[in-house]
């Protein structure tokens, strides 16, 4: 698990402080559990059948711990395993019988109660087919209420077909005696393997690495963090400009860097500034408070 203790979120270095936040980057070598929900396919009515833990790699996902990437895909083993079951496979079409959610996910401990999480990663690869829904979350299951999730499904996402993304939940959204969970899920038919290649699959790799020599902002940061109105950028060489995005992609703010960034229209938030010095740019995260 690569947990940052801090409220410096810096997409280009891993470092670690403690203000009370945690920051989490997708990493192959967490300690990943697998469950499986299974369902009627949406066309015969969508009605839950069970659930259960599995073994990670039961669910087809593979976490490669040497790469550091977590590979996603459809499940095929129900369909490999049981081609007689109408159960699993609709023995008249030979397809796929039951929609699957297949969640990959963490559960840090209840030392992540009460402190603000933010749950991130970067999509290197997506040739997913469109027959599937991929997510990435934040849960916070409350034993008390039959394990459903507090936050009501507000901290779940689409992933996006490249890049980076990010999820934020507050302390006060993960009070003690919540299961935390962050991770991914992959939902539809349970597949044919034969059909493996054309299904396609996800490819997650972690946001922060190590500055290089070759790195020419250096030491870049945000200043305060988190911030309140106004928010400054230390960097070993000049900044030209830069633009802000929402977790979701969308463009906020843009302009010429004066020395601070005027972000006092921002909600409070987690928020992505990409900065540009010429043909350079470099991007990381910040909180507003």
């Amino acid at each position: 698990m690569k947990r940052i203790i801090t409220t410096f979120f810096v997409v280009a270095v891993a470092a670690t402080y403690s203000f009370g936040q945690n920051n989490i980057s997708a990493d192959a070598s967490d300690s990943w559990i697998g469950y499986m929900n299974v369902f009627d396919l949406p066309a015969d009515g969508g009605a839950y059948q069970f659930g259960s833990s599995w073994e990670v790699p039961a669910l087809k996902t593979t976490l490669d711990v040497p790469g550091n990437t977590i590979t996603l895909q459809p499940n095929f083993n129900t369909y490999a395993e049981n081609p007689g079951d109408a159960f699993w496979i609709d023995q008249t079409t030979m397809e796929g019988n039951k929609q699957l959610e297949a969640l990959t996910f963490v559960e840090p401990g209840a030392t992540f109660n009460d402190v603000d999480l933010t749950f991130s990663g970067s999509v290197s690869s997506y040739d997913l087919d469109s027959g599937y829904t991929a997510q990435f979350f934040i849960k916070a299951l409350d034993p008390a209420n039959g394990y459903a999730d507090s936050l009501s499904g507000s901290k779940v996402f689409d992933l996006p077909t490249s890049g980076v993304f990010s999820v934020s939940a507050t302390a006060a959204e993960l009070p003690a005696g919540l299961l935390v969970q962050y991770g991914f899920s992959i939902t539809g038919p349970n597949a044919n393997p034969a059909n493996e290649t054309t299904l396609g699959s996800i490819v997650v790799a972690a946001v922060d690495a190590s500055i290089s020599e070759a790195n020419p902002f250096g030491s870049l940061m945000t200043y305060p963090n988190p911030a309140t109105e106004l928010l400054s950028l230390s960097s070993e060489i000049e900044i030209d400009s830069y633009n802000v995005f929402s977790t979701t992609g969308q463009l906020l703010l843009a302009g010429s860097y004066k020395g601070s960034i005027d972000i006092s229209s921002l909600q409070s938030g987690t928020y992505f500034i990409e900065v540009l010095s010429g043909e350079l740019k470099e991007t990381l995260s910040f909180v507003k408070k």
